[in-house]
């Protein structure tokens, strides 16, 4: 926890320095009252500030990339010291408002999936982190780590079925006939884990592929 904490300020620090020197670089060369306000400059400040996000949230995709830059700690590291900036103005855009019962218990069940997939994911880089976002293996852990009494959401259904089929394939690779059903029915204690449960799972006798 410590060294969470130490990166989180270090990360904090290099950010805001970061978007200092933005700022500076960007008004190099001004002289007087002109640097003042060139450094005060809303637009100037803002394409820095968006500059820091996309350091800190490099390899990221779609709706990712969106949650990544609203995120409290990403706000805080690259906004730091300014004022009026709109791009810092975090507006709460909870996806599951509105939704109860449960809907919002399956709302709730997928927005923590993903957040627990950030957070698994966090460090990587590029195509790294596109690759760790879709394993199915990671999806279905974290769907598993925050399992609601619900109807799971699609995203954890058929990431669990892969994940599981995946499983039962490694275990009984070469396998053939009969002796695959036999094999498959073997490696439920070890494929079928978890709280949610899939139709492989379930039957009582796993379906050959």
């Amino acid at each position: 926890m410590a060294r969470a904490l130490v990166l989180g300020l270090v990360v904090a620090l290099v950010s805001a320095e970061t978007v200092h020197d933005c700022v500076e670089a960007k008004c190099r060369g001004c002289g007087g009252e002109q640097c003042q306000l060139c450094r005060e400059d809303k637009s100037t400040i803002s394409a820095c500030v968006s500059s820091c996000m996309d350091t800190i949230c490099r390899g990221c995709g779609g709706e990712q990339c969106q949650l990544c830059r609203e995120d409290a700690n990403t706000l805080s590291s690259c906004c730091s010291g300014t004022e009026g900036i709109d791009i810092c103005k975090a507006e709460s855009k909870d996806p599951c408002d509105g939704l109860y019962g449960a809907a919002g218990l399956q709302c709730a069940w997928e927005q923590d999936a993903k957040s627990c997939i950030e957070t698994k994911c966090h460090g990587c880089g590029g195509e790294q982190c596109q690759l760790c976002r879709e394993d199915a293996n990671t999806i279905a852990g974290c769907c598993d780590d925050h399992y609601h009494s619900v109807d799971p959401p699609k995203m954890c259904i058929d990431s669990k079925e892969e994940a599981v089929n995946s499983c039962f394939d490694s275990k009984c690779q070469g396998c053939g006939g009969e002796q695959c059903q036999l094999c498959r029915e073997d490696a439920k204690s070890e494929c079928c884990t978890g709280a949610m449960r899939t139709p492989s799972c379930e039957s009582s006798r796993a379906v050959l592929p």
